[in-house]
């Protein structure tokens, strides 16, 4: 593998408070002074090449191969239906649990 390539978006990256330190080839989340976790690119001297979503699709309705990958933060409270504000005043109206995707209409 001689490059990689990244396709971010700018409300994701926003939301996840990234900073791409290209000189670095490294993605930095959080605060930049302290960062709650760094993301170091494989091939130093290799250049990072950011494409866009739609570019995506394109080169994958041409047959050429993608990944995706995700992080999950394990060590996050999940928050339950009672952190809510607004549900919180009234639990019996919402389920604890969904019972599935709504239909398509």
């Amino acid at each position: 593998m001689y490059e990689f390539d990244i396709s971010l978006g700018m409300d994701w990256l926003t939301e996840h408070h990234a900073t791409i330190d290209c000189r670095s080839y490294r993605v930095i989340f959080g605060d930049i002074h302290a960062p709650e976790f760094i993301y170091h690119g494989s091939l130093p001297g290799k250049s990072m090449q950011i494409i866009y979503a739609l570019q995506v699709r394109t080169l994958l309705s041409h047959g050429c191969e993608g990944f995706l990958a995700t992080i999950h933060d394990t060590t996050l409270k999940v928050s339950s239906i009672h952190d809510q504000p607004i549900v919180s005043e009234f639990p019996d109206v919402f389920p604890d649990e969904l019972p599935g995707i709504p239909p398509v209409h």
